[in-house]
């Protein structure tokens, strides 16, 4: 096996466990605010899991901002080292959790783990593969978050007790070691780290004027497509789950979590194919849109846990992992290998930032608009700014990275 697939396996692998480290919570929620606080209703699940979730979207944002600029400085691979580290910490510690205010401050560090070991996989990856391989790549580690949630999603329909369910998920420890001893650092950023070094030339810094308007750009495409995600992905379970009874509530949870991760993970294979047929762009678009006309199907109508839900999450999650599959690969594509970490760092994690923030409302949302799937409807609005933001991008297909 060559050196840059095991990069690719390894990076892989980690990003799974950050989607693990991500979506087992919404799995086991319910349970989880029984356990800490004794509370069964609504409206104590929905504080719980928008303090604890947004908690992790602040975490993974400010992790990734950081690590991502400390991989331009000192190398991606230490970098990437410390991320997965970081995500293994606050998974085998979210077992121990004894109540939900410790909770919360777990749930950020996790957070951070996870945020920076998918943008540090993504840049290296990136950096690895050139033009069309890029795309084809990109799209295939685009679906490795929904991997996770698909092993949230059969642990939680065979593990009942959540504290074994994050005990398991300690083994991600090994892919630590793995980033140590078997990926190399990246070939681009050293080749234009010794040439900066031997020009003296003075290093690309973020917010120079020419790359503004792509780091604005990037963060709105980004951004509008992680609010609609987060909605779906943190909430839909939990909404369907409520559909049916008490008796049957874990198990629809289960399910509409597989369904929205096997989604996903066809959407993040449909997403090389479709930036190599339509180019970012379009790409980017046919799954805006495909999650608009989702969107208002599901959380507009009338549905009972089952089949016919099962199916409509996993549409809509195939035209998210479309859409998040472009944008991984499309917006580090955008800035030169010093400032690729940071840049991409910002432009993934300012919208999850405003995301976080939009985590936090929801639990005011649900009680106000009267259900999750009202909640969900109105999160799901902010495709529209994404579509608005691809009439002034650039296309990059087709475009080495810029060194």
């Amino acid at each position: 096996m060559t050196s840059r697939m095991m990069l690719f396996v390894v990076a892989y692998l980690a990003i799974v466990a950050a989607g693990i480290s991500g979506t087992l919570f919404s799995a086991y929620l319910p349970v989880i605010v029984r356990d800490l606080t004794g509370a069964v209703d609504r409206e104590s699940i929905a504080r719980v899991g928008s303090s604890a979730g947004a908690a992790f979207l602040f975490g993974w944002a400010i992790g990734a901002i950081l690590l991502g600029a400390i991989g331009d400085r000192i190398g991606r691979k230490m970098a990437f080292f410390t991320s997965v580290m970081v995500c293994t910490v606050g998974i085998v510690t979210t077992a121990w959790a004894p109540s939900v205010s410790l909770l919360i401050v777990i749930r950020f560090i996790t957070g951070a783990g996870a945020g920076s070991s998918l943008l540090l996989g993504a840049v290296m990856v990136s950096e690895a593969w050139e033009n069309k391989g890029r795309a084809w790549m990109m799209g295939i580690l685009a679906n490795a978050f929904p991997v996770g949630l698909i092993v949230s999603g059969a642990i939680g329909n065979f593990i009942d007790d959540w504290r074994t369910a994050y005990q398991i998920g300690g083994s991600t420890m090994l892919l630590g070691l793995a980033v140590l001893f078997v990926v190399k650092e990246s070939d681009l950023w050293r080749r234009s780290e010794e040439t900066h070094r031997a020009t003296a030339a003075s290093r690309e810094r973020v917010f120079d004027p020419m790359f503004r308007r792509d780091l604005l750009i990037g963060t709105a495409l980004f951004g509008s497509m992680l609010i609609g995600l987060w909605a779906v992905f943190v909430w839909m379970p939990t909404w369907v789950g409520s559909l049916g009874t008490a008796e049957t509530s874990q198990a629809h949870r289960a399910a509409t979590t597989l369904a929205l991760g096997f989604g996903s993970v066809a959407g993040g294979f449909l997403s090389g194919p479709f930036s190599v047929r339509f180019g970012r762009r379009g790409a980017a678009a046919i799954g805006y849109l495909g999650c608009l006309a989702l969107t208002a199907i599901i959380f507009t109508t009338h549905h009972e846990p089952g089949i016919v839900i099962y199916a409509l999450a996993f549409v809509l999650s195939a035209f998210i992992g479309i859409n998040q599959g472009v944008l991984v690969g499309y917006v580090p594509e955008l800035f030169p290998t010093l400032i690729r970490g940071a840049a991409t760092g910002i432009a993934f994690n300012v919208g999850r930032l405003v995301t976080a923030l939009a985590v936090i409302s929801a639990g005011l949302l649900i009680n106000w608009l009267g259900g999750y799937d009202k909640a969900i409807f109105t999160f799901g609005a902010s495709y529209v700014i994404g579509l608005a933001m691809l009439l002034v991008a650039r296309e990059t297909q087709g475009q080495d990275l810029p060194v």
